[in-house]
């Protein structure tokens, strides 16, 4: 019963991920290897969430490091970095994301549901989750340069 179950989520993942690829098939390789989290019992669908839903953010970091992975970004103008940073994460788990910007913006996080961190000029400390397993990519959405891709698992 349980490798049906977990069969039947590999499934889902990788059809799912396959119809919002946007003809870019490296992002449904690794889709089998991200569906080792069931999903909840229930068997219902969890609502759908607007895509300008905002994770937890602050105006600037705290003195506290958080206990799960974090990712410094740097924007200059149209200069954003890193670029495409491979991070792999779990479902649910926190990701700190520290960013410091000579302006204004959000990125773009290419999540089910989608999801967006806004920072402004100076430092920003913004924490969100992921609750779909899979590949994320995340964007600047000022530029469109990929800021990191995270692995869903």
């Amino acid at each position: 019963m349980r490798r049906a179950r977990l069969l039947a989520v590999a499934l889902t993942t990788v059809l799912a991920l396959s119809g919002c690829s946007g003809g870019d098939d490296e992002s449904t390789e690794d889709a089998t290897e991200a569906t080792a989290t069931a999903p909840d019992d229930s068997g219902s669908t969890p609502p759908e969430e607007s895509p300008s839903t905002s994770p937890t953010q602050s105006a600037s970091p705290t003195e506290e490091s958080p206990a799960g992975p974090s990712i410094e970004v740097r924007i200059e103008g149209d200069k954003v970095a890193p670029n495409a940073e491979e991070l792999s994460i779990a479902v649910n788990e926190t990701l700190v994301w520290n960013i410091t910007s000579d302006r204004a913006g959000e990125l773009h996080v290419h999540s089910k549901p989608e999801q967006y961190v806004e920072f402004g000029e100076g430092e920003t400390r913004a924490e969100m989750t992921v609750e779909t397993p899979g590949s994320v990519e995340v964007e600047d959405h000022e530029t469109s340069a990929v800021v990191a891709i995270l692995e869903v698992r």
